[in-house]
């Protein structure tokens, strides 16, 4: 690309036990220019096994014990030694013109430090989220963003010490969710240069998950309760309160418990200032 140095992707691939066997459906065939980072977590010692598929020059596995995606996450990025870099699932499919397509814009926008990209779905699927319909730089959250559309300067975001908090995400216990709109908050708290880029980078089947998750499930309001401790603070507690007010005739209308909803917000609110890093 007229003289620039060659671009190096690494591609951190978080999986989990048995799932592992799925990581060879991500592989593209070997590229000089990609190199990936499969983080294997293992809640029991049955399954470290490394499929022999794994065993390639362009292919380096972690194994940690334990559960996480967070966790999962921070641990390939620790790994990360290339120029770019995509976060993603063992349930992922790549092509080389959506690596082709990434190189590409990170060589002409070079003061880019986060690049947020589409998820394509299987023919006949919906899209897989309402996506904006040209290219525009992030200010503040705007949409809700999925892990598997980040790719970022390697360099950048390890100098500035940015991981994912790992109270959140799947695979913890209290807080199963918000981690990326986390990470991305914390990026942009740092000053990084973040757009969104209208072209697909990844292919994943149409989910929503969401959608099976009732609005007051106590897990959704863990999650919730956390997220406005994470981002405001103590000021969290007051508005769980205010909250459940607002929320009362609709919580009654749904037959939800208001001491309940407010109890799970607080809860919430309550494990992140008692683990928050002094």
């Amino acid at each position: 690309m007229n003289g620039q140095k060659e671009l190096t992707i690494n591609i951190l691939i978080s999986t989990i036990d048995e799932r592992i066997e799925n990581v060879k459906k991500v592989l593209l065939n070997p590229r000089d220019d990609v190199e990936y980072i499969v983080s294997h977590q293992y809640t029991e010692k049955a399954h470290k096994k490394i499929p022999p598929e794994l065993k390639r020059s362009d292919v380096i596995v972690s194994q940690i014990e334990g559960k996480g995606v967070s966790r999962s996450r921070n641990n390939a990025l620790k790994l990360a030694s290339g120029d770019i870099g995509l976060f993603t699932d063992d349930d992922v499919k790549y092509k080389d013109r959506y690596i082709d397509v990434l190189k590409k814009f990170f060589y002409d926008n070079p003061y880019i430090d986060i690049a947020l990209f589409k998820i394509k779905t299987k023919g006949g699927e919906p899209e897989y989220k309402s996506y904006p319909e040209s290219q525009l730089e992030l200010k503040k959250k705007l949409f809700s963003v999925s892990t598997i559309e980040i790719a970022f300067n390697v360099r950048k975001l390890k100098e500035s010490n940015i991981y994912f908090d790992e109270r959140f995400g799947a695979g913890e216990e209290l807080l199963i969710g918000s981690e990326e709109t986390i990470f991305i908050e914390d990026c942009l708290k740092e000053g990084f240069k973040i757009v969104f880029v209208p072209e697909y980078i990844v292919e994943h089947p149409y989910t929503s998950t969401v959608n099976t998750i009732s609005k007051f499930d106590k897990r959704l309001n863990w999650v919730n309760g956390a997220y406005d401790c994470r981002k405001n603070g103590k000021i969290a507690l007051l508005k769980a309160f205010g909250g459940t007010f607002k929320k009362l005739p609709e919580l009654l209308r749904h037959k939800v418990n208001p001491l309940s909803y407010l109890y799970h917000r607080l809860s919430a609110v309550i494990y992140i200032l008692r683990t928050n890093k002094k």
